[in-house]
C-alpha cells in the first residue's frame, strides 16, 4: 500500500475496525534491535514511543504468562490482548526500551541467548554484518554448500543487503559449516573480528536482565548459542536447551518458563524436544495472531514495522484479513 495511502488511513482511524474484527484473538508482537536515530534495520526510541501509546489506547498488553495461560486453557480472552516480546537480548533493550515499557507501564518478555549474555560469543548473523560493515573491499564473491554468490559493497545499504543475503544463505547449512564459512570470509575480506562483540554489538549482562525482570520486562530463552537447532545434533539440542533453562533460572532465582526459536526454525521433533525440557510456550516466527487452543509450542508472531502506520496496519489485524480474504 502506497505510504501516503497508509498514512490517510492511519490519520484518520481507519484501522480501528479491523482491530474489532481481530478482537478476540492474540497478538504476540516481535521486536530486536532498537536506536537513538532511525534507521532500517531498527526501531529508534521516538518509533518505539509511538508504537506503545498506540497500544495502550487501542489494545490490551497482557503478560507472556497470561497469554500463554489463555491460550492453553481456552479461556476468554480480553479484547485485543497483546504480548511484546523482544528477542536475543542486546544492550539496546535495555537503553531503549525497558525504561519506556516502564513509562507506560507495560510488561513485555526479552528471550535472551545465555553465551552471548556470558560474553563468551558473538550473535553469528552480527558476525557477516560486522564483517561487510569493515571491510575496505567493495565487492566479494564467494559459495555456500552449493550456492554462489557475488556481492557489491559500495555504501552503507549495500554492505547491509549483502550481509543479509549471506546470512540467508548460512541458515541453510550445518553449524559446522556455517561457523567456518564465517571464518574464511573474514579471513578474505581482511577483517579480524574482536572476541567479543563492540559498542553496537553487545548484550546486557546479567544485573541488568535481573533488573528487568524484577519490573516486569521478564527475561526467557533463546538458548545458549543460537545455533539453527535443526542443524545440530541431537546431543547438542538438548543441552542447547537445557543448559539455558538453567542458567536463567539461576540468575534470576526463578524458573524459566518459555522459549523461543532461533531465526524461528523448527520442526516437529525439536517442538517436542522444547516441551520435554519443561518449558511452557515457544514462539516462532511464523506470522499470525493466536487464537485460544493453538499449539502453544508452535505460537505465531508479527514482526513491529518501525514506521507508525505500518505498525497500525499489523497490529489491527489489517494485513492478515486482507490476505485472508485474497486483496
Amino acid at each position: 500500500m502506497k505510504k501516503q495511502i497508509l498514512q490517510s488511513i492511519y490519520s484518520l482511524g481507519g484501522f480501528r475496525p479491523f482491530h474489532f474484527l481481530k478482537r478476540n484473538e492474540l497478538l504476540i508482537l516481535t521486536y530486536h534491535r532498537f536506536s537513538e536515530e532511525p534507521s532500517p534495520t531498527t526501531v529508534s526510541r521516538e518509533e518505539l514511543q509511538e508504537h506503545l501509546s498506540y497500544l495502550k489506547k487501542n489494545t490490551n498488553v497482557v503478560s507472556l504468562d497470561d497469554a500463554v495461560q489463555m491460550i492453553s486453557e481456552e479461556s476468554d480472552l480480553p479484547e485485543n490482548p497483546v504480548a511484546i516480546t523482544i528477542d536475543d537480548g542486546y544492550r539496546d533493550a535495555y537503553d531503549i526500551a525497558f525504561p519506556l515499557l516502564g513509562k507506560y507501564k507495560l510488561p513485555a518478555t526479552l528471550y535472551v541467548i545465555t553465551n552471548f549474555l556470558n560474553r563468551e560469543i558473538w550473535l553469528w548473523t552480527d558476525l557477516m554484518r560486522f564483517i561487510f560493515s569493515t571491510t575496505s573491499k567493495t565487492e566479494f564473491e564467494s559459495d555456500i554448500g552449493n550456492g554462489k554468490f557475488h556481492v557489491e559493497l559500495l555504501d552503507d545499504d549495500s554492505r547491509i543487503d549483502a550481509a543479509a543475503l549471506v546470512n540467508s544463505h548460512l541458515k541453510k547449512v550445518s553449524d559446522e559449516t556455517k561457523n567456518e564459512a564465517i571464518r574464511q570470509f573474514a579471513d578474505d575480506l581482511g577483517v579480524e573480528v574482536p572476541s567479543v562483540p563492540p559498542s553496537g554489538y553487545e548484550a546486557i549482562d546479567w544485573e541488568q536482565a535481573r533488573e528487568m525482570d524484577r519490573a516486569g520486562l521478564t527475561i526467557e530463552c533463546h538458548t545458549v548459542n543460537h545455533p539453527i537447532l535443526t542443524k545440530i545434533p541431537g546431543e547438542e539440542l538438548e543441552r542447547e536447551l537445557s543448559e539455558s533453562k538453567k542458567m536463567i533460572s539461576r540468575e534470576l532465582g526463578r524458573e524459566c518458563r518459555h522459549f523461543c526459536y532461533p531465526n524461528g526454525v523448527f520442526d516437529s521433533k525439536i517442538r517436542d524436544a522444547v516441551e520435554r525440557a519443561g518449558f511452557e510456550s515457544a514462539v516462532s516466527t511464523r506470522y499470525g495472531f493466536c487464537k485460544p487452543g493453538d499449539d502453544r509450542y508452535q505460537l505465531k508472531r508479527i514482526d513491529s514495522q518501525p514506521k507508525i502506520a505500518n505498525f497500525a496496519q499489523s497490529v489491527s489485524g489489517f494485513e492478515q484479513i486482507r490476505e485472508n480474504i485474497g486483496i
